[in-house]
């Protein structure tokens, strides 16, 4: 489960993300949904650690994000960027099991697990 307690993040002036609570449980697929600029994307990167809260904390399973192993946390975080987030010169089918070839995960686990994922998302298998 991940828990934001009143996190909030600002670049000196400039307010990027109002004081927020966000409980996301385990196995579940949540949305963000918003217009541009209302922190979405700042939200995700505080998540993954990427930016420090200016206020509040981030917990995941009870731990507290600054006491995480990043890098293995952020493999099992899956999310999608909006704008500029696949690389043109590649298929759909290579952009998504870019992870999976980086992190050296055979084609026998990362296949079956791109079809399960066509399947989520109602698209025709790539």
């Amino acid at each position: 489960m991940i828990e934001l307690h009143e996190v909030s993040k600002r670049f000196e002036t400039v307010v990027a993300l109002r004081s927020t609570d966000l409980r996301i449980p385990k196995h579940r697929t949540t949305v963000l949904i918003g217009p541009s600029g209302c922190g979405k994307s700042t939200l995700l990167r505080l998540i993954a650690g990427l930016l420090q809260p200016t206020d509040g904390s981030i917990d995941v399973d009870g731990v507290p994000v600054t006491q995480l192993d990043l890098l293995e946390f952020r493999r099992r975080l899956g999310y999608l960027i909006q704008d500029g987030g696949l690389f043109p010169h590649l298929t759909a089918r290579a952009n998504v099991l870019l992870a999976s070839k980086e992190m050296r995960v055979p084609p026998d686990k990362s296949i079956p697990r791109l079809h399960e994922l066509c399947l989520l998302a109602r698209l025709p298998y790539l």
